[in-house]
């Protein structure tokens, strides 16, 4: 920034400085793949140090090269990077060993702590058909036998799912996040001052407040805890410099929601449709749409927001019966 820009009030409102965050730390788990590698790309094209986490080496390598061969002049990196860091979030240990190699990469390059932590990992498990989703009418035009039927058939279908299958969903989506959040707050603290009071984003979606399944009524369920949980870590670090806050996303291309493979360049996913889903604006959500939501509540002049909860979906919620 120029001097005569430094002087100028408005250069406060510009959008390179409202959405500044060069020179922060971040870590994002799931960061090679779908909302993750978003978020990922949004914070490091920006001058921002990530680490990204995920369990599979091979695919966490392949994202940096591709980030590195799409910006190959480091100076147009602003500084920002990627690094890899394997690491399972349902593990303590696992996480230990990868805030402990966080720690000791950051002090060689005399740095310490971290401003960001994104929980982005979480899995979602087989569909379910959506019960319950069309508006009664009155009077109801299903017969008595119809709705014997369909009565029969939701309780088979949510019986299907093994014990196996619950316990993985909330495992990785509950559990895994909420290690994640407090394995990393000694780098969040170290990484906080008056300047940039360090967060925790936690990445939710906007199935924790539909009341009819997303996927599944166990997917529905983890998301809900994980959006309670943001507000509950709000709570009780906000007197220690210490933030929290939440996104609820809605459709995007990811290995979640979509078969149709991946951008070979960028390795962003592909959704040429809805799943079905009923979105007013009539398409998923693209990549860039969630990575400037991450990127405003990560930026520097976020630090009023503390405890928000930010639904980027397409309305689509609006469009079913939902508590929230």
């Amino acid at each position: 920034m120029t001097s005569n820009q430094h002087n100028n009030p408005l250069s406060h409102f510009q959008s390179a400085n409202l959405f500044d965050v060069a020179g922060l730390v971040a870590v994002v788990t799931g960061g090679s793949s779908g909302l993750g590698l978003y978020a990922a790309h949004a914070l490091a094209s920006n001058g921002a140090l990530v680490y990204i986490l995920g369990r599979r080496k091979p695919l966490l390598d392949t994202t940096v090269s591709q980030f590195h061969s799409l910006l190959p002049d480091p100076s147009s990196r602003k500084s920002g990077d990627l690094v890899a860091v394997q690491a399972d979030i349902t593990s303590k240990e696992s996480l230990t060993a990868a805030r402990e190699f966080i720690t000791t990469d950051l002090a060689q390059q005399g740095k310490k702590g971290i401003q960001a932590l994104i929980c982005n990992a979480g899995i979602g498990g087989k569909f379910l058909r959506s019960y319950g989703q069309d508006p009664p009418s009155v009077p109801n035009p299903k017969s008595q036998a119809e709705k014997d039927r369909e009565f029969g058939e939701i309780v088979d279908e949510l019986w299907s799912f093994s014990e196996s299958d619950c316990a993985a969903r909330l495992n990785t989506n509950v559990t895994g996040n909420y290690l994640t959040a407090l394995a990393f707050l000694p780098l969040l603290k170290a990484g906080t001052s008056p300047d940039y009071l360090s967060q925790t984003i936690l990445i939710s979606s906007n199935a924790a407040w539909a009341k009819v399944p997303l996927l599944n009524p166990i997917y529905n369920i983890s998301k809900t805890a994980v959006s309670h949980l943001g507000q509950i870590l709000s709570t009780m670090f906000c007197d220690h410099g210490l933030r929290t806050n939440i996104i609820e996303p809605g459709l995007y291309p990811s290995d979640l929601t979509s078969t149709e493979g991946r951008d070979e360049t960028t390795g962003h996913g592909k959704l040429s449709h809805t799943n079905g889903a009923d979105i007013p604006i009539g398409r998923c959500g693209k990549p860039e749409e969630h990575a400037s939501a991450v990127l405003y509540l990560a930026s520097r002049n976020s630090q009023f927001a503390n405890g928000a909860r930010m639904r980027v979906d397409g309305a689509a919620l609006q469009k079913l019966p939902a508590s929230d």
